[in-house]
């Protein structure tokens, strides 16, 4: 396992036992915990994305460090969009939906300002990567 899954556990473990009072920022970036079902194993899934203002919630980006592939959280997503969504101690309910591309370049923008390992993953991966908006649920 890589430094990053270790970080990533560790990350979620303080952000959980915190209420969300920590972990929900990375210096200048918010991060989010995002449960999935997995596609595959039927399981919960809970992992910590760096997210951006959206809308009516957050977008986040499934650029896996600039890889290939496609995260597993994604895949996760398009099998089972119905997602559960901690920002900082705020839980809601969300629907993932790819982000339209006619709004793609524009928010792209934002994402590299706030977050300029975005713009680097964009250069470095073949694939394009997609943009997920976490709408949220109407109670």
């Amino acid at each position: 396992m890589d430094k990053w899954k270790y970080f990533g556990r560790a990350h979620k473990r303080v952000y959980q036992w915190t209420g969300g009072r920590l972990g929900s920022r990375m210096g200048w970036i918010d991060v989010a915990l995002v449960e999935t079902i997995g596609r595959k194993s039927g399981r919960l899934r809970c992992i910590p994305i760096a997210c951006y203002p959206y809308r009516d919630s957050i977008v986040v980006s499934a650029s896996n460090s600039g890889k290939e592939s496609h995260p597993a959280w994604y895949l996760n997503m398009q099998a089972n969009p119905s997602v559960a969504v901690q920002e900082g101690r705020e839980h809601y309910q969300a629907i993932a939906e790819d982000v339209e591309e006619d709004e793609c370049a524009a928010l792209w923008e934002t994402i590299v300002k706030i977050n300029k390992h975005q713009g680097e993953y964009l250069e470095m991966a073949e694939r394009k990567i997609p943009l997920v908006w976490l709408r949220r649920e109407l109670s």
